[in-house]
């Protein structure tokens, strides 16, 4: 509790040099039992380093800052490079360091004609004019693969040992049983080259410090476990990435505990005091966003090979969360979009993250237009922006088994959205998830609209074929979604998006979830070969590998898992009342569209009458039960003229089926 107090106290401090060798006074007048010593080292930090300054270092510049020019761009590279830092005005000098930290004057050696680099490197340089730094700092990272690939368990400035991190071992090398392998030593080149590259560079002590470093200490959270740092992003193909200087964070729950997990998920965080307020680059292709206040580094944890439970470890693919956020996306709704990366730290090989966007306030304005001050976001029932008063109020709508109350609640929750958010965390049978776990919530409140929920953190999927989280669910389910399970539209509603997403090409179909899993596997059929190098061999000697394992589990699930999933998910849906026993009808469009429209037969295999109608509106009459005025019962085929929709639904023993439609095409 005392190293905790201290490094809380003093986090702002230890940027400098006095703050620094007081901190470390005072651990080791605590390491000694001598408390009172402790507080004393911390007064003097507070009253000896005056806030923003260093000591014999840097002084706060006047005006804009200049920007220097390096000659050679960060990259991968093989042969050795002469890299020339240039841009310093009269009077000024370029000072530079290759081990992470910021050039000060006091550290910063004097940059003369040229540095020759032959292995992986970061330098970073800044221009001074007496104390005072009178450009932005330009940070590079030259990597050598050759030299990754053989990564040292020992690496040269970094702390190592029993105890290193968070009282946990350390973990710096690569695998040679995967390097030196004749299956993978001509491979690995390409697996680290098969994905962009996310450089970190920031102090070694910020980052692995025994007293203030946010690895050593990674449970710690909040703003004063945010340190300041450079991201690169470098694409092996040579294509223009970006260099911005911004804070650092540990992300996650269990993630972060280091009895648990070495591997670490971090938050990126934009801001104006470190001298973007946004990072301005397009990181999704698939999404036209290109400003950012924030990014998530995941690391996966759950369904990895660096769980502590074996169980886990044998069902590693490094990509069940991004898969359920690119469903919810295929289900029509948006969602928090990924990219798999390289990441590196201080040029350390670091393994395979995904680069995430966080579904907050930011992202709300992003997508849906104004402010992020116009949202409300909720996580886990906590306010992470806005407040809570509207969420409160939806979530406790009493009686929701009378029609009137469901009404009020649908004006606050869009019910379509969070029908096929709970759909698609059944489907998967999420482990992890539920009223207190893993999930957003957000809404915008000028002009006032209702809350979506976002998929987050969904790595506990795709276990067993007959998990079952609609019925028995692992973790307390959503309260909400209980309450409405006694409303009889709700349990329609649901039966029809079911309909919708669990037949025919639907986005939970076997052939479409299928296509979406190997199309993200496409993307780490290689990579993963480096991920296998640098932590496969951490639970298990033989290391887990990609030709064995990866595909092992790659196989069950295509062969086994989504052939079946949606089939028993029906099952699951119809023992809960929320996807009826009567049969929806079959709706057959004739193979040639005539020019007036097309024409469609229906047929219901279970028996019952068809309603159907051609105008787009639903053949039963909401609220009521009864056919709709305008609905007939189907005795022959009808056309639809081209764009028209054509609904049906079955009603036997006065239950009706779920929902079927059909759009009429144009004729040739």
């Amino acid at each position: 509790m005392m190293r905790n107090a201290m490094g809380t106290l003093l986090d702002r401090q230890t940027k400098h040099l006095g703050g620094a060798f007081l901190l470390r006074l005072g651990a080791w007048f605590q390491w000694r039992g001598w408390l009172t010593g402790g507080f004393v080292a911390v007064a003097l930090a507070l009253l000896v380093v005056p806030s923003g300054r260093v000591w014999g270092a840097v002084e706060n510049p006047p005006g804009p800052l200049s920007e220097l020019e390096v000659s050679v761009p960060h990259g991968l590279f093989k042969a050795p490079v002469s890299v020339k830092v240039t841009g310093a005005h009269e009077g000024e000098v370029i000072r530079y360091t290759l081990d992470g930290s910021e050039p000060i004057p006091a550290t910063g050696k004097e940059f003369l004609n040229s540095l020759q680099f032959s292995n992986t490197t970061v330098l970073r340089a800044a221009a001074f004019k007496g104390k005072a730094r009178v450009s932005t700092i330009a940070t590079r990272s030259y990597i050598f693969l050759d030299q990754v690939k053989h990564q040292s368990e020992r690496p040269t400035g970094f702390p190592m040992g029993d105890d290193a991190w968070g009282r946990e071992p350390s973990a710096y090398g690569m695998e040679s049983k995967i390097v030196d392998d004749p299956v993978y030593r001509d491979r690995i080149d390409g697996a680290l080259r098969a994905l962009p590259i996310v450089s970190v560079v920031l102090r070694k002590d910020d980052l692995f410090g025994y007293a203030k470093g946010i690895y050593a200490n990674s449970t710690q959270r909040g703003p004063s476990w945010e340190r300041a740092c450079s991201v690169e992003w470098i694409n092996p193909d040579g294509e223009e990435g970006f260099q911005i200087d911004c804070g650092i964070r540990v992300q996650g729950n269990y993630n972060r505990l280091p009895q648990k997990t070495p591997k670490h998920s971090f938050r990126i965080l934009f801001k104006k005091e470190y001298g973007h307020g946004k990072l301005h680059y397009q990181v999704f292709p698939d999404s036209p966003v290109d400003k950012f206040d924030t990014l998530v580094l995941r690391a996966d944890y759950n369904n990895s090979w660096l769980h502590w439970d074996s169980r886990n470890q044998v069902r590693a693919q490094r990509m069940r969360d991004a898969w359920m956020k690119d469903s919810q996306r295929a289900m029509g709704w948006l969602a928090a979009h990924s990219r798999f990366v390289h990441l590196y730290l201080d040029g350390l090989y670091w393994g395979i993250y995904d680069a995430a966007e966080r579904p907050d306030g930011s992202f709300a304005a992003s997508y849906f237009g104004g402010d992020k001050k116009d949202y409300d976001v909720i996580n886990e029932f906590q306010v992470k922006e806005g407040t809570a008063e509207r969420f409160d109020e939806f979530n406790s709508v009493p009686g929701l088994s009378r029609g009137a109350q469901y009404e009020k609640l649908k004006q606050r929750l869009d019910i379509n959205e969070y029908i096929d958010y709970l759909m698609l965390n059944y489907y998967g049978a999420n482990q992890d998830w539920g009223e207190n776990k893993n999930w957003y919530a957000v809404r915008r409140r000028e002009p006032s609209g209702p809350f979506r929920f976002f998929v987050w953190d969904g790595e506990q999927v795709f276990h067993h074929l007959g998990d079952d989280v609609v019925n028995r669910p692992n973790q307390p389910p959503f309260y909400l979604a209980e309450r409405l399970r006694e409303n009889a539209e709700f349990r329609l509603a649901f039966a029809d998006r079911a309909q919708k997403h669990l037949f025919g090409d639907g986005a939970l179909t076997p052939a479409q979830a299928t296509a979406r899993w190997m199309k993200r596997a496409a993307e780490l059929d290689v990579a993963i070969i480096a991920e296998s190098a640098r932590w496969g061999g951490y639970r298990r000697d033989p290391p887990y590998n990609r030709d064995v394992d990866w595909l092992a589990e790659q196989k069950r699930l295509v062969k086994s898992y989504f052939p079946k999933r949606t089939a028993v998910l029906l099952d699951q849906l119809r023992a809960a009342g929320l996807y009826p026993q009567v049969a929806a009808p079959v709706l057959t469009a004739e193979p040639a569209a005539a020019a007036d429209g097309t024409k469609f037969s229906a047929v219901a295999s279970g028996g019952g009458d068809i309603y159907i109608t051609t105008n787009g509106t639903d053949p039963r009459t909401y609220g009521v039960g009864t056919p709709s005025k305008v609905a007939t019962v189907y005795t022959e085929a009808v056309l639809v003229p081209p764009g028209g929709v054509v609904k049906a639904r079955v009603l036997r023993g006065g239950a009706w089926s779920a929902l079927v439609e059909g759009v009429g095409a144009k004729g040739k």
